[in-house]
């Protein structure tokens, strides 16, 4: 019997397609030949024509063929990998990709690795067939034009930049694109206004956390949510608060003084995307692009400000010793607690200096957003060692009663959310053994002549997709009921850590990185005249433990 073929057709775009559609001879229309649904109209097409199973259509719209890491081509991957398809089918090399490196390596190795044929449609390319030979060479082609390309776009955008075009995406804060002109600032009166603001503030001394705080506590958005507000986009990043990182990022921008500073960061090369920053003899800089919104002169004195605050910044000397530096968390707003030192000056006249940590979001907005969350480094190794030595001491009394209360605490979850799996498992398992019945019944009517073969394979097909979608689930729901063994492993590997500090003397930080996941630290308040603060401790491998 022929192999029945699960396709998976995969399709993309780029911003280049779109604007320089490619030749496809009398197949289709040259200029509609790239479309994403054009693409889809023809891998169709040749998958009715041979009698295969279309299991699946992948998309990258907007996505360079000299990146592999595309959302559509790893879901494609992926599912040949679960057996969900055993054929790729493109419409030509270049819509898999431009890099003729990776090209051969996916069509010679990685595909038959999976079990998977490959067939380039407008090549003639079919990795069953006898024209392999001609890959390669379509695929330096296609390499060719990729780097070809990335030159001229190189060579019209640099051409761009030294004649003072504003070629980001988004306008700065305190501008936005000309109507006329997109390549060109106009001043956005609101934020621009609130531009003037800071650097009055910080021209008159105001630091750059108070200025945030400021802005903060008259409900100011922040640039990036700004943007979004204006753009009528929906907000999928970004904080809705000011911090003093963002203030001091407006108060060094030569854009207010209406100058460009361009070509400062880029990519690696053709073939990779990352972006670095280049040295500063690369750097484009075009003076009165636009309309300045802060004069020279209050540009001037503020910058003075920030020297003489980072020459007060330098004198100070960080922590010697940061225990828990990483490891604290903050158990209201979720940021990280960040090390400071403390200077205390005593009854004699000498000055005795602390660590301490603060919730970081509450120090970079000026104590706008959050509270404090001051606990000091001595404080806070008195109680992490108190407690694993509560439990060191536990597990040396009774190993088994401590693992058993940590799986009896885990179970409690896990019954209630694993009853519901293996409910949905029952069910796919019953309809997997009726599928098979559905086949062996396809086989006896084909052979008994009640159905034609035409018919046979299309019934096979779907009953065959149907088949391979509902095991590929059951498999999926069966890893997470492992889970629970994995946890009684866990469980096991945190005990045997613990042994290890049964006579723990003194915190370290290899011991805090060996036990130690992180830590939550509550903010301080009153119960019956006494201080107190929450501090919970996760654990690696089975959390919190309390």
């Amino acid at each position: 019997m022929n192999q029945t073929y699960r396709v998976g057709m995969y399709c993309r775009l780029s911003v280049d397609d779109a604007s320089n559609p490619t030749k496809s001879g009398n197949y289709i229309p040259a200029e509609d030949s790239v479309s994403i649904e054009n693409q889809k109209e023809l891998l169709s097409r040749f998958v009715m024509l041979n009698g295969w199973v279309e299991t699946r259509t992948y998309i990258d719209d907007g996505y360079s063929g000299g990146n592999f890491q595309r959302p559509g081509f790893v879901e494609m991957l992926e599912d040949a990998r679960n057996g969900v398809i055993n054929l790729i089918l493109v419409k030509d090399l270049s819509r898999l990709g431009r890099d003729y490196v990776e090209v051969g390596r996916y069509a010679d190795i990685v595909f038959p690795s999976l079990g998977c044929r490959f067939v380039s449609v407008l090549d003639c390319l079919d990795s069953e067939g006898d024209n392999t030979d001609m890959l390669h060479f379509r695929s330096l082609m296609n390499d060719y034009h990729l780097r070809d390309l990335s030159s001229k776009i190189k060579s019209v955008l640099l051409a761009k930049k030294q004649s003072g075009q504003c070629l980001s995406f988004k306008a700065p804060y305190g501008y936005s694109k000309s109507s006329e002109d997109k390549h060109r600032l106009v001043i956005d009166e609101y934020s621009a206004n609130v531009v003037r603001r800071i650097f009055e503030l910080r021209a008159s001394g105001v630091s750059t956390s108070k200025i945030a705080a400021v802005l903060n506590n008259d409900s100011i958005l922040p640039p990036l949510a700004y943007w979004y507000q204006q753009s009528g986009k929906e907000r999928r990043r970004g904080s809705l608060t000011w911090s003093s990182v963002v203030v001091t990022g407006i108060l060094r921008n030569e854009v207010y003084l209406g100058n460009l500073i361009m070509n400062y960061i880029g990519s690696r090369s053709y073939k990779d995307s990352a972006m670095v920053k280049k040295p500063p003899a690369e750097w484009i800089r075009c003076e009165g692009t636009h309309e300045a919104i802060i004069a020279q002169e209050v540009w001037n004195t503020v910058q003075e400000v920030n020297a003489a605050a980072t020459r007060r910044y330098a004198g100070r000397r960080a922590p010697s010793h940061r225990l828990f530096s990483g490891k604290l968390v903050c158990a209201d707003c979720g940021g990280a607690l960040v090390a400071n030192t403390e200077r205390h000056r005593l009854s004699n006249g000498s000055t005795k200096e602390y660590i301490s940590y603060h919730c970081g979001r509450h120090g970079a907005s000026g104590g706008s957003v959050c509270s404090r969350h001051t606990i000091f480094e001595k404080s806070l190794t008195q109680i992490i060692l108190a407690e694993i030595r509560t439990h060191t001491q536990a597990v040396a009394v009774d190993e088994a009663a401590v693992a058993d209360r940590l799986r009896r605490k885990s179970a409690e979850y896990d019954e209630l959310y694993f009853s519901d799996i293996r409910h949905e498992i029952a069910k796919l398992n019953r309809r997997i053994q009726e599928l098979e019945g559905l086949t062996a019944k396809l086989y006896e009517d084909k052979c008994n002549g009640t159905i034609s073969e035409s018919v046979f394979t299309v019934l096979m097909g779907k009953n065959e997709q149907e088949r391979i979608s509902k095991s590929t689930r059951m498999d999926a729901l069966c890893s997470q009921i492992e889970g629970i063994d994995k946890k009684n492993t866990a469980i096991h590997s945190w005990l045997e850590i613990i042994k290890k500090h049964l006579d723990l003397q003194a915190l370290d930080r290899p011991t805090i990185d060996e036990l130690i996941d992180h830590i939550e630290i509550g903010e301080r308040y009153i119960v019956d005249s006494q201080r107190r603060q929450d501090v919970n401790v996760f654990y690696r491998f089975v959390g919190s433990v309390v």
